[in-house]
């Protein structure tokens, strides 16, 4: 049963009636994906969704310039495709798995049909996408003050989502100056005096390939203020 326990931990299933999770069960495809290998395509059709049940997944998406930035990496469980089974339109985002990744996945006409019998599960999609928009919210503010407090946004999601994901050591980050840069669309001498100065303030430390994080709560309490304070 393993499927079963799979879909208990998801997002989408946690806390629902058996009767949801054995119908699940019945319409979900197993996936395998190796790292590297693409889950999604931006710009293809939508038609269905996949719950992440192992690995980790990287979110990103190129601009009308061609431009590609990295909006996030996602670790199991979790949910991605959702919004274009629910709209019905084309994927907004390209998902990369960055490990081997093993994913649940549902076609919507299954989707609807989950939705309609069983409520609960549809309360979970709604809190889902409730906590979406407050962290897109919190992000356009945070990258909307300075590029100081748009990397402690971006360092202290990802820690946060690795100490979920009972990631060991989740304060040392992968990222080098590369993937930093696509994250908060910004020159690589930007990010570089930036990390200078949050290095400085023993914020963390880089190697040029990793991030480590020495005080989060310290980059969790960033303000326009303190931000300023750094330059």
């Amino acid at each position: 049963m393993a499927r079963l326990d799979d879909l208990k931990l998801s997002p989408l299933f946690q806390n629902v009636p058996q009767e949801a999770l054995q119908e699940a069960v019945q319409v979900t495809t197993e996936r395998q994906y190796r790292a590297g290998q693409a889950i999604l395509e931006q710009d293809a059709e939508g038609e269905a969704l996949h719950l992440i049940t192992r690995g980790v997944v990287r979110v990103s998406r190129v601009s009308l310039g061609s431009r590609e930035r990295v909006m996030g990496d996602l670790y199991a469980p979790a949910v991605v495709g959702e919004t274009a089974v629910l709209g019905g339109g084309e994927r907004s985002a390209t998902v990369r798995a960055l490990t081997d990744v093993t994913t649940l996945m549902l076609y919507r006409t299954h989707f609807k049909q989950i939705l309609r019998r069983h409520p609960d599960v549809l309360w979970n999609l709604s809190a889902m996408l409730v906590r979406r928009v407050t962290f897109l919210n919190d992000e356009l503010i945070a990258f909307g003050l300075n590029t100081e407090a748009a990397l402690s946004h971006v360092f202290t999601n990802l820690y946060r989502q690795r100490v979920r994901a009972g990631v060991p050591t989740p304060e040392v980050l992968p990222l080098g100056t590369q993937d930093i840069m696509q994250r908060i669309s910004s020159s690589r001498e930007t990010v570089s005096r930036v990390m200078r100065k949050l290095s400085e303030a023993q914020l963390l430390t880089y190697n040029g390939q990793q991030v480590t994080l020495l005080d989060v709560d310290g980059l969790m309490s960033i303000t326009l203020e303190e931000a300023e304070g750094l330059e």
